[in-house]
C-alpha cells in the first residue's frame, strides 16, 4: 500500500468554475456571524440514538456516539465496544462490518462479452477505529478492509483487493470566522449532494476512496463550503498494494446555501485531469471541468432533488461541450405504509461525430449508478431516462421499492454507456435511439439494528439500439446480508 499526497492541482481558471462558485463564496461571507457552541453531547436529533449503526451506505466516519456518555442510553449490546470515553476531552469509537453478497446475471453486458451467465459471491470485511482528542480538535480515523470475489467470470477493478488500508486520515478542527474549519489529510471516502457525480459507491465490493486533502468550512444555518484536491485510489490484486492513481487528479469546490425554509441550493465546480484517455475516437490527455447547481428541498409531502451540470475542457485538442441532468421528484402519502411515489428524469449529452474537434459525451465523474439498480448496465452519459418509482414500508423494519424506466440515447451517433464510461460493444453503429426498458425491484429487511438483508431483481429489456448490436435482454438477481456494529 502506498499513500501519495503530492499535489499540483493546476488552475481552476476556467470560467465555468469561477462563475458557478462565486455565489457560494459571497453567500457564505454574508451569513450572520455566530460563534459555534463547543458542546460535548451529540445533537439531540442524532438518528443513532434510536437505532445504531445506520443501515449500509453512509461513511462510518460520520457516526457520532457521544450521547453514550449517558449510561441510560447504552441500550445496545455493542455499545461498550462501540464507544469509550478516555478523558474529559478524548474518546474513541470502534466499528466493523461483514457483508456477503451473491449475484447472478443472465447475459451480462447484454450478452456481448462472451458470457451467457455469471453467478458469483463477494465478501467485504471492514474494521475501523476513530480517535478524538482535545475536544475534537484532533481526530485520527483508520479503516482496514478485506474484499474477495469467488467464481466471477467478468472481473472488474472494484471486485476484490484482499486486505487493504481503505481509509486513514487525520482531521484538524478549528473555530474561525464564526464557523468551523476541518482540514482532512489522508485516504478518505467522499460523497456530495445526492451523489449524482461524487459517491461512496457502496453497491460495489470496494467502496470509492481517494488520497489527498479536503477542507470543509461550515457555519450555523446550514452554510457549508468544501475545497479538495485528491487522487482516486487504484486497486491492486494483492494485500496492501493499493496506491494513488498518479494519472488522475480530481479537485474542486462544493458549497451549500439554504435559500429558504423549503429550498436549498448546492453550487459546485470540479476539475478532472486524466493523463491518457480514449473517448469519442480520440486518445490523449484530458482536462474536464464541471460546473453545476443542485436544487433540493421538501414541503407539504413533496421532496425534490435536481442536479444541472455543464462540462467544458479539452481532450487531445478537441473541445469538450457536454451537459447532464439528474433529478427525482416525489410525494409522500400520509398512509400507514408510508408510500412515496416519485418520477425520475435523467438526461446527458452524447457525441455527434467520433474523431472530430468536439467532444459531446457527458462524463458523470464518480456517480451513484445505484439509481438504476445494481445490474451495471447504464450510467448518466448519452441518455434520456424517465420513469416512476414507488417506495413503501409495510413494517418499520421492511422497505420495498419498485421502478420502471424507459431509456433512450441522446445521440444516435454515440454508444450506450456502461459505468466506467466504456460503451456497449457495437452500439455506436446502431441507428435506433431506444436503449431499452429497465425494471427494478428492491427489498430491504432489517431484522435487527445490526443486520441488514437486501434483495434485488432487475430486468433490462433490450431496445433496438442494443439489439442492432446483437445484444439481448438481461436478468439480474442479488441477495446481500450485512452485519455492522
Amino acid at each position: 500500500m502506498s499513500l501519495s499526497l503530492s499535489w499540483h492541482a493546476g488552475a481552476l481558471a476556467p470560467s465555468c468554475l469561477a462563475v458557478a462558485l462565486s455565489g457560494v463564496s459571497l453567500a457564505v461571507q454574508a451569513a450572520p456571524s455566530v460563534v459555534l457552541e463547543q458542546s460535548r453531547p451529540a445533537p439531540l436529533d442524532n438518528a443513532l440514538e434510536k437505532a445504531r449503526p445506520l443501515p449500509p451506505g453512509p461513511p462510518r466516519w460520520a457516526e457520532d456516539y457521544r450521547f453514550l456518555d449517558d449510561a441510560s442510553k447504552r441500550s445496545d449490546f455493542f455499545d461498550p465496544l462501540r464507544y469509550q470515553r478516555l478523558s474529559d476531552s478524548a474518546w474513541v469509537q470502534f466499528g466493523a462490518e461483514a457483508r456477503y453478497r451473491a449475484d447472478t446475471i443472465n447475459n451480462p453486458v447484454f450478452g456481448l462479452r462472451g458470457v451467457n451467465k455469471d453467478s458469483y459471491t463477494q465478501q467485504r470485511l471492514q474494521v475501523h477505529g476513530d480517535l478524538h482528542l482535545l475536544d475534537d480538535q484532533v481526530r485520527a480515523f483508520v479503516q482496514l478492509e478485506n474484499t474477495r470475489a469467488w467464481n466471477k467470470a467478468l472481473y472488474g477493478p472494484y471486485d476484490q483487493s484482499r486486505t487493504e488500508l481503505h481509509q486513514a486520515f487525520i482531521d484538524i478542527n478549528t473555530n474561525t470566522l464564526g464557523g468551523r474549519l476541518m482540514t482532512r489529510v489522508g485516504r478518505q471516502e467522499l460523497g456530495y449532494g445526492n451523489q449524482a457525480f461524487v459517491t461512496y459507491r457502496d453497491a460495489r465490493n470496494i467502496r470509492l476512496n481517494f488520497d489527498g486533502v479536503r477542507l470543509s468550512y461550515s457555519r450555523p444555518g446550514g452554510y457549508k463550503l468544501d475545497a479538495f484536491g485528491l487522487r482516486p485510489v487504484e486497486t491492486g490484486e494483492d494485500s496492501f498494494d493499493d496506491g494513488s492513481n498518479n494519472n488522475v487528479k480530481f479537485y474542486g469546490l462544493y458549497g451549500t446555501l439554504p435559500l429558504t425554509a423549503i429550498l436549498k441550493m448546492d453550487v459546485y465546480g470540479f476539475g478532472l485531469e486524466t493523463n491518457e484517455r480514449t473517448l469519442d475516437g480520440l486518445t490523449g490527455s484530458e482536462k474536464r471541468y464541471t460546473g453545476g447547481v443542485r436544487l433540493f428541498g421538501k414541503q407539504a409531502g413533496w421532496d425534490w432533488t435536481w442536479d444541472l451540470a455543464y462540462q467544458g475542457g479539452h481532450l487531445e485538442g478537441a473541445r469538450i461541450r457536454a451537459w447532464g441532468i439528474s433529478s427525482e421528484t416525489g410525494y409522500n402519502f400520509r398512509q400507514p405504509w408510508k408510500p412515496r411515489l416519485a418520477v425520475r428524469f435523467d438526461a446527458a449529452s452524447g457525441d455527434d461525430r467520433f474523431g472530430d474537434d468536439k467532444i459531446g459525451t457527458f462524463d458523470p465523474l464518480f456517480p451513484k449508478n445505484g439509481f438504476y439498480g445494481d445490474s451495471g448496465l447504464t450510467t448518466l452519459s448519452n441518455m434520456y431516462l424517465i420513469g416512476p418509482l414507488l417506495t413503501f414500508a409495510p413494517r418499520q423494519y421492511l422497505q420495498l421499492e419498485a421502478g420502471a424506466f424507459a431509456v433512450w440515447r441522446e445521440s444516435t451517433r454515440d454508444g450506450v454507456y456502461l459505468p466506467g464510461m466504456s460503451y456497449v460493444p457495437g452500439t455506436p453503429n446502431s441507428s435506433s435511439p431506444k436503449t431499452g426498458n429497465l425494471f427494478r425491484n428492491n427489498l430491504r429487511w432489517l431484522p435487527t439494528a445490526n443486520l441488514t438483508v437486501d434483495l434485488e431483481y432487475s430486468y433490462f429489456q433490450a431496445g433496438k439500439a442494443v439489439r442492432q448490436a446483437d445484444g439481448s435482454d438481461t436478468h439480474f438477481g442479488m441477495v446481500s446480508t450485512t452485519f455492522r456494529f
